[in-house]
């Protein structure tokens, strides 16, 4: 609860230096979720062109296989995200806390 009203209270009092700390972090949590929404993007579609080249005799080729894999996939993403992934949040939080800062 406490946690809630400092945030409260800077956003109310928007030239405060609590208002920039949460602008902030909102910019890098932003940021890392949509390079995690890219990058899943990018998998999915890497894994649609693998499918092309599958055998129907295959027996990794199936619908709980592609759940799964979809599954694994997220998890994948949201981690790489969180660890800086491929630096497209890094450069979204310069352009725009630049941005921000102006």
């Amino acid at each position: 609860m406490e946690n809630l009203n400092a945030i409260t209270h800077a956003l109310r009092a928007p030239d405060s230096r609590d208002a920039a700390a949460v602008r902030d972090h909102d910019i890098k949590e932003a940021s890392a979720q949509f390079e995690a929404i890219f990058m899943r993007s990018l998998l999915k579609e890497m894994r649609k062109v693998n499918e092309l080249f599958d055998s129907k005799d295959n027996p990794f080729n199936s619908d709980a296989v592609r759940t799964m894999q979809g599954f694994y996939d997220d998890a994948l993403c949201d981690e790489l995200a969180k660890r800086q992934g491929i630096g497209i949040a890094e450069m979204l939080v310069k352009q725009l806390s630049a941005q921000h800062h102006d």
